[in-house]
């Protein structure tokens, strides 16, 4: 479809800063200072001239590879299509300033399909990750349903990045675990969501990426499902049903392959 001017028509809601997945419906009064790009499963909102819009093929082949890859890691029939509002900063995203992280946040409605989030310079791994960890909330949810845990909500949509241009997906997140070893909870505390805001975010999001990647590369795809909806009081019950093995033991197991790695 032709690239045209166009107001953003979304359904209305209380919007939120920071990064991961919301309950809202979407980002809130959507102006019309977007020029609007139909690419594959993406329909892209990006301020005229900006950063975004000069580098618009990039990140339209980026994320349709995501597409893709994600549909194809949790074998999901999946076949939506993804609004993504690509702001020229955090400030305009509603995010705040860099200082404070805005320049590198993101969040996923994924009852209306729709990502919102900071798309500024340079054009490299940490922004294409960023776009792909909020595709991919809004592509689990729709395919598989909410899950049970925060760890696993955020754990699995870095879990699943696609490699295919960037290295930020598993080979970093296995690296991390490897270099930080020592300071990572329990995956069992993490996976208790009473416990999980207390924890320094980065590493439960790195952590909980790196431990669920390694289950979907490690074991077959199917066990992980009964894992995906298990609450924080069942989960490492869930696991044992799932896996036939107890959680701590799969847990060694993950940290010695992530150690082998390096």
């Amino acid at each position: 479809m032709r690239d045209r001017w166009a107001i953003a028509f979304v359904a209305l809601a209380l919007g939120a800063g920071g990064s991961g997945c919301q309950t809202f419906l979407g980002p809130s009064q959507p102006d019309g200072n977007w020029h609007l790009y139909d690419r594959g499963h993406f329909t892209f909102y990006a301020r005229p001239g900006s950063f975004c819009e000069q580098n618009i093929e990039s990140i339209a082949q980026v994320l349709e590879d995501q597409f893709a890859s994600s549909v194809s890691a949790l074998k999901l029939t999946y076949g939506g299509h993804i609004a993504a509002f690509l702001h020229s900063s955090g400030a305009d995203a509603g995010f705040g300033s860099d200082a404070g992280g805005g320049n590198h946040s993101g969040v996923a409605y994924p009852q209306t399909e729709t990502v919102r989030a900071a798309c500024v310079a340079p054009l490299e791994a940490n922004l294409y990750s960023l776009l792909s960890h909020e595709a991919n909330h809004v592509i689990i949810i729709n395919g598989l349903g909410r899950p049970g845990t925060r760890f696993v909500n955020e754990g699995l949509a870095s879990a699943i990045v696609s490699e295919h241009f960037h290295k930020n997906g598993p080979t970093f997140y296995y690296a991390w675990t490897a270099a930080h070893r020592a300071q990572i909870p329990h995956i069992a505390d993490m996976a208790d969501d009473a416990k999980w805001a207390s924890y320094p975010q980065e590493m439960v999001y790195n952590a909980g990426a790196s431990f669920l990647a390694y289950l979907l590369s490690a074991y077959d795809e199917p066990p992980f499902r009964k894992l995906f909806y298990a609450d924080s009081s069942s989960f490492a019950s869930a696991f044992q049903s799932a896996y036939g093995r107890a959680l701590s033991d799969a847990e060694a197991d993950w940290l010695a392959f992530c150690q082998a790695q390096g």
